[in-house]
């Protein structure tokens, strides 16, 4: 299947107090998280990734990284922000769930794009997920997505890494999901 991320001026991160169904995204990894106080999915989609992240208590967020093309419900949106420069964004969620957010897109040269393409590309870790897409046909390589993940008893703490060749940036977000005690 050919799988090619559309341009880093099409994406948002959108933040939802609710979870979305996985079947509106074209998903190329999955991992599932179950702990004490939560359970977690996190897919790196054709567009970036989604994290769906329910505490003991039912409550669940849901972290969408993707194309504002994608078709996402506009029912319990809490956060909505298109990728660009940085930012920090904490959201008080129900029954005791926190999210904690900071991205930043970076736009660098050719040489640390390629050593950090190659990096990302190559990094084995069991915490890790890593999808390699297509090229889009003006570099001979394809966009990258990594995402390393931390597990605690109350805490999930989420790497992530999108690159976009074809305009030499990176896209690097922390994510911090949490459940009060």
């Amino acid at each position: 299947m050919l799988s090619i991320r559309p341009s880093v001026t099409k994406h948002v991160l959108s933040v939802f107090g609710r979870s979305i169904h996985p079947e509106l995204f074209t998903n190329h990894r999955t991992r599932l998280i179950s702990r004490n106080h939560y359970r977690a999915r996190i897919d790196i989609t054709s567009d970036g990734h989604v994290v769906a992240f329910t505490g003991s208590r039912g409550a669940t967020m849901t972290e969408v990284v993707g194309s504002f093309q994608q078709s996402l419900p506009q029912q319990r949106k809490l956060f909505e922000m298109n990728l660009r420069g940085k930012y920090v964004e904490e959201i008080q969620g129900k029954r005791g769930l926190k999210y904690h957010s900071q991205f930043e897109l970076d736009h660098v040269s050719a040489d640390m794009f390629w050593m950090l393409q190659n990096q990302l590309q190559n990094c084995p870790s069991p915490e890790g997920m890593v999808h390699a897409f297509d090229s889009s046909g003006r570099i001979p390589f394809g966009a990258i997505s990594y995402v390393h993940l931390e597990q605690r008893e109350r805490q999930l703490l989420i790497q992530a890494f999108h690159t976009f060749p074809d305009d030499y940036i990176i896209v690097k977000s922390t994510s911090l999901f949490s459940v009060e005690a």
